[in-house]
């Protein structure tokens, strides 16, 4: 089995794990044990379970918990918002109310070796990392949602994470961007970075079924074709096959992307679909 550690599991796991749902053992944490329960109870198409620990570098340490007007926003950092208000997404960042928390370490309430770590704690990633410990040294590939604009106040951006990662022995394999777009900004192709998620995946990667498993469900093809050149990928619906041919004619990844640009409506944020 796959093990995987997700950490900000509330939503559930990414639909990219559906063909693999059977190989996988999950492991979910919130910080709400109200949520968790009424989560254990609830059934999954995978085996997972849902522990209530609000996590971070230190044991018992005592913080507070922000919870925003939009709850996929809260965090344990307050929000930046001399930043935020000029983006029309920033008032969802504002504080409705504030909850005492006890942190824990990841391996100090983690019983198993994860494969796969996610943490998307809206800006406290490196403090959960640094609390993984030694679980690094067996992580075979992390996915992090990342800060390139500060969000959060006093929150380590991009380079800090990069940075530590690496040194844990990591490559950085992917990217997924998060552009938002200031209130006076009508363009639809404006906007700044400030936000995304990066993969990560051990440096040295050996093959393996767990490692065949994850490059094929992160759609990392060039390395999976690397590792285990046997694989095959399924044939893409007749409709994708079609468009393909249709766009045939413009013959570098630039021009399809730049055609995509030219026809999209105005928004206040634009994602990437995937890592790239």
């Amino acid at each position: 089995m796959l093990v995987l550690v997700d950490v900000g599991a509330r939503s559930g796991i990414d639909e990219r794990w559906a063909p693999y749902h059977q190989h996988l053992d999950v492991i979910g944490f919130d910080a709400d044990k109200v949520e968790c329960d009424r989560l254990n109870a609830s059934k999954f198409p995978y085996k997972v379970r849902y522990l209530p620990h609000a996590l971070g570098s230190s044991d018992g340490q005592k913080v507070e918990l922000r919870i925003c007007k939009k709850p996929g926003c809260s965090s344990l950092l307050e929000p930046n918002m001399e930043f935020c208000k000029d983006f029309p997404y920033g008032h969802n960042m504002e504080v409705v109310e504030r909850r005492p928390m006890t942190l824990s370490r990841l391996d100090s309430v983690l019983d198993v070796q994860p494969d796969v770590l996610k943490i998307d704690t809206q800006g406290y990633e490196l403090e959960i990392l640094r609390g993984a410990g030694k679980l690094l040294d067996g992580t075979l590939a992390v996915e992090l949602e990342v800060e390139f604009a500060p969000l959060y106040q006093d929150q380590p951006l991009f380079s800090e994470l990069d940075t530590f990662m690496r040194s844990k022995g990591f490559d950085l394999i992917g990217i997924r961007r998060t552009f938002w777009r200031r209130n006076a900004t009508q363009s639809a192709h404006g906007g700044q970075l400030v936000h995304g998620d990066a993969l990560y995946v051990k440096h040295g990667l050996k093959p393996s079924e767990k490692s065949k498993l994850i490059l094929a469900a992160y759609k990392q093809h060039d390395l999976l074709l690397h590792l285990h050149p046997e694989h095959r990928f399924a044939s893409p619906p007749l409709h994708k096959r079609l468009l393909g041919a249709l766009l045939g004619g413009m013959t570098t990844n630039r021009e399809h992307r730049r055609w995509v640009d030219s026809i999209r409506p105005p928004a206040i944020d634009w994602h990437d679909p995937d890592f790239y």
